[in-house]
């Protein structure tokens, strides 16, 4: 027969179990901050913004006031805060990827870079005294910035660009018009983040209108050169697979293939090759020189796409800035299987 103390123990080991079942619920939901993930808080003044880590999982911070001093480790969160007239809240920056179009050019010249090219060191950082980080998602990682809630614990708010997570299959919906929305909130000019957003949903309409009056839907892969007749080929966990599929093309890469000799690039016959371009220094290759530059590969010779010079190059920062470049890619790869058929 039990004892009365065994009883007393096994009731109290539950409810110590139940309140540790709580506490993991609460923070969860709130992530230990006694708010919803995403609302605002009424009693500061200040919005939670939802984000990530480095790994994808779900995070938030709350941020009592607009960001004023704002580092920013991936030109794409560059250029959307210059669309959206803050640039005067950054405090260091990263090179951008190769030369940038003229819209950026001369505002993004002027801007404080960092000394180190992409990512800067967390000594830097500290430093420059900033609010809030905006990055790729593998920057904040143990070898470079570390995890995201260091920072927080300094009261330094980190924003992972949406597009730079490497889960699922990323679309422009579910990346660049988030990013746009979360900008808006966080620097409080939502009205200008509204109306940026709706000129870019417009001419991605537009595209979808004219896809949709073509039955000629293009086999595809998406090709990055590395030098020395090595390949990568873009998967859908890339968004410019994404944008490949809305311009109206089948991505024959249904996963991604970093660095491959020619030979697991000739198992593929497309139609088309979308050609990503990368800067040679601080200069990005027009379309033609990059066409010729791929056309010389003797090992790609026999590929059909190539011996009809079927390519179509778009440069690497339109697709993988994940702002609003990503719509110019789309419309000059749209317009490109339209040549082609």
């Amino acid at each position: 027969m039990m004892s009365w103390w065994e009883r007393w123990s096994r009731r109290l080991i539950g409810l110590v179990a139940l309140c540790a079942l709580v506490l993991v619920v609460w923070f969860a939901y709130t992530n230990g901050r006694w708010q919803p993930v995403g609302e605002v808080s009424a009693n500061q003044g200040g919005i939670v913004i939802q984000n990530f880590d480095s790994d994808g999982n779900p995070m938030s911070f709350e941020y009592e006031e607009p960001p004023s001093r704002v580092i920013v480790t991936y030109p794409g969160a560059t250029e959307l805060l210059i669309d959206l007239g803050l640039e005067n809240r950054i405090v260091g920056t990263v090179e951008p990827y190769g030369e940038e179009p003229e819209r950026y050019r001369e505002i993004y010249s002027r801007l404080p870079l960092v000394t180190n090219s992409y990512v800067p060191s967390r000594e830097q950082v500290m430093a420059l005294q900033p609010d809030l980080l905006m990055g790729w998602s593998h920057h904040f990682t143990p070898a470079a910035l570390g995890d995201v809630r260091q920072w927080y614990e300094r009261n330094i708010g980190v924003y992972i660009v949406p597009a730079t997570i490497r889960k699922n299959q990323p679309t422009v919906e579910s990346t660049v018009y988030p990013f746009i929305d979360d900008t808006g909130r966080l620097f409080q000019v939502p009205e200008r983040a509204s109306a940026y957003k709706e000129q870019l949903q417009k001419r991605v309409q537009k595209v979808t209108e004219q896809v949709n009056q073509r039955n000629y839907k293009p086999n595809v892969i998406i090709l990055q050169a590395h030098g020395h007749s090595t390949y990568s080929l873009y998967g859908p966990v890339y968004l410019v697979d994404d944008i490949v599929k809305k311009a109206g093309g089948h991505n024959l890469a249904d996963r991604q293939i970093s660095v491959v000799g020619p030979e697991r690039v000739l198992a593929f016959d497309p139609d088309v090759i979308v050609f990503v371009t990368v800067s040679q220094g601080n200069r990005t290759p027009s379309a033609e020189e990059a066409i010729a530059e791929l056309l010389k590969d003797p090992n790609l010779r026999n590929m059909r796409a190539i011996r009809e010079r079927r390519i179509i190059a778009v440069p690497f920062a339109d697709v993988n800035n994940g702002n609003g470049r990503v719509v110019d890619a789309l419309e000059r790869i749209a317009q490109g299987f339209e040549e082609e058929k």
